[in-house]
């Protein structure tokens, strides 16, 4: 269905972005970015506890996950994507959003310094929604360069039943509450500091990219096993690893269960980045569906509940944003029916499918 001489300007315009925030993101240091201090947007320290904690694991040489590198990047701000926070010697940005909430309700940080850095989340979030994963996430480039190794090899992706994408949704929602829970369990008193200090920063512990970046960056850490609570956070973040690396054969893996995916999903409907669809042009031929790299079935079916007699009495272009749709327009890039599906940024259109 995808042909080589068939020339994709959106995918193309897709992948020179993924890989130029790719480059950015991951080894913007390099290229001299000096540590910048914004003052709208404070730099938030961690409580003794944790800092006399942290600090006396660096004197140790025990660089697990927790520790973390300190924050020479550029920026102390946080991206709603996969900004990660041991990129230490290359990274540009302190942590990705979610970072910063597991960290905030963990410190019980003030609301006079979270809230500048929620308020410049929702700047970024609601004109794009997922937009971030589709055309600038670190992961998302990597599990996009799997998917194309695959296709180089040629070998066919597998498809996934819809009784499984609903379960990769429910491990979603799962992953964000666990990691809410366990950031509160993290800044209570009451409980002991044994477990307290072993749940502290959860989303870091368990997440794809403990594994990844430091390695790129320049800031290996040891994978501890020891004691319990860092063992049971080791194996979840292998096995999200191992589960990432499945990009390889079903696109974009990662992205069906990410927690900063499933927090910019809020944002996907009702933004100023509108997808719509022309139900009078659309003959059904499956292509959206087929080109879809998480088999969202919103765009296809918009048509089929309507009857013919009452086509010319409905509007014909439908808003089909999807919470689970990355924003990659691909659909729109290989739909064959003259202006069937556009995209509209503040009303205006930016892109519309056409003829190959």
């Amino acid at each position: 269905m995808e042909k080589a001489k068939v020339k994709r300007p959106i995918t193309l315009l897709r992948h020179i972005s993924q890989i130029t925030f790719f480059i950015f993101i991951v080894f913007g240091a390099l290229f001299g970015l000096k540590k910048q201090h914004l003052s709208l947007l404070p730099f938030i320290e961690a409580p003794k506890e944790y800092g006399e904690y942290k600090s006396q694991l660096r004197q140790e040489g025990r660089n697990i996950a927790i520790v973390g590198p300190g924050y020479p990047q550029a920026f102390d701000t946080f991206l709603p994507i996969k900004s990660c926070r041991f990129l230490r010697q290359t990274g540009t940005f302190r942590a990705c959003f979610m970072h910063f909430l597991s960290e905030c309700i963990g410190w019980a940080t003030p609301l006079r310094l979270v809230l500048p850095h929620v308020l410049l989340f929702v700047i970024l979030a609601v004109p794009f929604g997922r937009l971030w994963c589709g055309w600038v996430c670190p992961l998302g480039f990597i599990q996009d360069t799997l998917n194309t190794m695959r296709k180089t090899l040629g070998l066919n992706p597998h498809s996934l039943s819809d009784r499984i994408k609903k379960s990769f949704r429910g491990i979603s929602y799962g992953l964000f509450v666990s990691i809410i829970l366990l950031s509160v369990i993290s800044a209570v008193a009451a409980f002991p500091w044994t477990l307290r200090k072993q749940v502290y920063l959860s989303i870091c512990q368990m997440c794809p990219s403990r594994f990844i970046f430091p390695y790129l960056g320049g800031w290996p850490i040891v994978h501890s096993f020891i004691p319990f609570g860092y063992g049971v956070f080791t194996t979840l973040s292998t096995i999200f690893t191992i589960f990432l690396g499945m990009s390889f054969f079903i696109k974009r893996t990662w992205c069906r269960i990410c927690p900063s995916g499933l927090l910019l999903s809020v944002f996907n409907r009702g933004g100023l980045l509108n997808k719509e669809k022309d139900i009078l042009k659309c003959t059904r031929c499956g292509i959206c569906l087929a080109v879809c790299p998480l088999q969202n079935e919103n765009v296809y079916l918009e048509k089929s509940h309507i009857k013919k007699n009452r086509m010319m009495e409905l509007k014909r272009d439908r808003n089909i944003d999807h919470k689970a749709c990355i924003h990659c327009f691909r659909c729109i890039d290989f739909c064959p029916e003259e202006g069937c599906l556009k995209v509209k940024f503040l009303h205006i259109k930016i892109f519309s499918s056409r003829p190959h």
